[in-house]
């Protein structure tokens, strides 16, 4: 019987070791505290099996079974408490980190209003530039044809060829109406008897 006993009770340990090696390559941090936990929770779940099989080969089968329920109280009532700190870390981590999360949210949301202010401010800015920038232009436009024509009335450097030779015509043919009516008067005046000589003509 106690022979038994010892193969259970090797390869119990002999599996947990095992796993224990692996365990703490896949997880890490709390994840494999709570691996060791666990697999320290089947190891001594086996040895205490194990002790409780080899009480029936005892005497007093009874007290020994009682004194391995009192350890196997004392060790899972150990583990639930180590599981309950990790669990406490846990929540706390949780806390702070959905702590993080909301000032990250609230730093972000107060960077996108100042963003928008930012551009709204520079639109307003951009506007009233263009406004002024129009203002000018439009003064600058009116401004602009009174200035020519003062230029052309000043110079007349401005006129095109058309427009001198309908001038030129335009004085040639007041200058033969005069001609002509200076002609009819000294006519009229020679046959009215005053014979005094016409005026000279101008150079």
């Amino acid at each position: 019987m106690m022979r038994r006993w010892w193969v259970v009770l090797w390869l119990a340990g002999l599996g947990t070791a095992v796993w224990s090696q692996d365990a703490p390559n896949v997880v890490g941090g709390g994840q494999a505290e709570r691996l060791r936990i666990d697999s320290m929770r089947q190891q001594k779940t086996a040895e205490l099996d194990a002790e409780e099989s080899a009480c029936l080969s005892r005497f007093a089968v009874t007290d020994c079974q009682n004194e391995v329920s009192v350890r196997r109280r004392q060790m899972l009532s150990d583990l639930k408490r180590q599981e309950a700190v990790l669990n406490a870390a846990d929540r706390k981590q949780r806390g702070v980190e959905q702590l993080q999360r909301e000032e990250l949210k609230a730093a972000d949301n107060v960077q996108r209003q100042r963003d928008a202010q930012t551009r709204t401010e520079k639109s307003v800015l951009q506007d009233r530039q263009k406004t002024q920038d129009d203002k000018q232009r439009s003064h600058h436009q009116r401004a602009q044809p009174v200035k020519s024509q003062a230029a052309v009335a000043k110079t007349g450097a401005v006129l095109n060829a058309e427009t001198i030779e309908k001038n030129r015509q335009a004085y040639s043919d007041k200058q033969k109406a005069l001609e002509k009516r200076r002609q009819e008067r000294d006519q009229r005046l020679l046959d009215h008897g005053k014979g005094s000589q016409p005026l000279p003509l101008p150079p």
